[in-house]
């Protein structure tokens, strides 16, 4: 039965039932085979179009070009080039690519090609443009002084990121010889393309424009006020229900030595490790933040603890717990390494993690993107 079956009525079938422009001739520009694309774009019948030559097609200032092609062609595709044909009716433009194989020359394009490759290009200029932006947003330095460390990792799962993370000291003005306070937030948004990555952006103008506007030198910090201010005008500019935003935000008042902290949909939670090397979770979470619940669901609460001199905290986004290797997830031993390095400094501490987690991946790609920050008060208190 199979040696029956006509092959070469099946790929004409086929080729008669894609978008394409496909035309076939041989090395003098005879042509030999035309598919329902090609004939319809050109308005010819099938027999119409087998009793003519390619140069018979072709718009004179063209013909040159034609021969050109057929001449330089090889087995591998050429780039995209432009050709005018004459149509039964009128002239039309076609970006064909051309090769040869056996003495045939194939001649196929598609203008949903070329403006698929606008697009593309378009696209890829924006992309361009928002990975910078992107970059330029994530903190060049954050505090690292004889009182409060701070050290970062971030590695992104695409080009783009849903995460975002700042750390920075707050500015009293004329009263900062008074008080010394620093705050720190993570936002991690639902999704890793360029939508996820402008909005994770705006999380953090949000909250800085907090500090511009709200904000009075010497008043003490909430967490809460924060994040609540950033919820209020998340609300106003309407974004759609499909996103998410988780965003966790510590104060570390080195005045009153309070760590406050307010999570909002964070369910790795940050991790606190003190002297006695065991970890405590700050694992007060109040629900994510998006459109698609009731604003009056959206209420947060301040959390605190003492400072401590030593103590580490591990902010970081689920990324990193969450990733998972031959069906066993990083969580475990993230959890073991943490209680191991945390008498380290904190850009130490980064440097372990990045590499044991490294260690863990084993080539393999990571699913989301992974940020960690890592703040350390000095061995003794001031």
């Amino acid at each position: 039965m199979l040696e029956s079956i006509d092959l070469a009525k099946i790929n004409e079938t086929i080729a008669d039932i894609i978008d394409d422009h496909i035309l076939v001739c041989n090395m003098d520009g005879e042509i030999v085979f035309t598919n329902k694309a090609m004939q319809t774009y050109l308005g010819y019948t099938d027999m119409e179009l087998k009793h003519k030559s390619l140069f018979d097609i072709v718009e004179d200032n063209n013909i040159n070009k034609a021969k050109s092609f057929i001449e330089s062609a090889s087995e591998k595709p050429s780039g995209w080039e432009k050709l005018l044909f004459v149509g039964k009716d009128k002239v039309v433009k076609l970006h064909i690519k051309i090769f040869r194989k056996d003495d045939l020359i194939y001649i196929y394009g598609n203008e949903k090609y070329i403006e698929y490759e606008k697009i593309r290009h378009k696209l890829d200029i924006e992309i361009a443009n928002a990975i910078k932006i992107h970059k330029r947003s994530l903190p060049e330095s954050i505090p690292d002084n004889e009182n409060i460390s701070f050290a970062s990792l971030y590695i992104p799962a695409q080009k783009l990121g849903g995460d975002l993370f700042d750390a920075f000291k707050v500015d009293n003005g004329l009263l900062n010889d008074f008080f010394e306070q620093y705050v720190c937030f993570i936002a991690d948004v639902s999704g890793h393309g360029l939508d996820s990555a402008m909005l994770a952006i705006y999380v953090k103008d949000t909250i800085r424009s907090y500090f511009r506007l709200k904000h009075t030198p010497g008043q003490l910090l909430s967490p809460k006020e924060i994040i609540n201010f950033f919820v209020e005008q998340y609300i106003k500019e309407g974004y759609p229900e499909e996103y998410l935003v988780c965003l966790v935000l510590v104060v570390f008042d080195l005045n009153t030595k309070e760590l406050i902290y307010c999570n909002a949909g964070f369910h790795k939670y940050p991790l606190l490790v003190r002297d006695d090397e065991k970890i405590v979770g700050l694992n007060k979470v109040g629900l994510p933040i998006t459109t698609a619940i009731d604003t009056d669901l959206l209420k947060y609460e301040d959390h605190s603890l003492p400072l401590s001199a030593g103590m580490t905290l591990f902010m970081m986004s689920d990324g990193l717990p969450e990733q998972r290797v031959n069906n066993e997830f990083y969580e475990n031993r993230l959890k073991e390494l943490l209680t191991e390095v945390s008498c380290l400094k904190p850009a130490q501490i980064v440097q372990k993690v990045h590499k044991d987690f490294t260690d863990f991946l084993n080539h393999e790609k990571i699913n989301d993107d992974i940020t960690l920050v890592v703040v350390k008060l000095p061995e003794k208190s001031r």
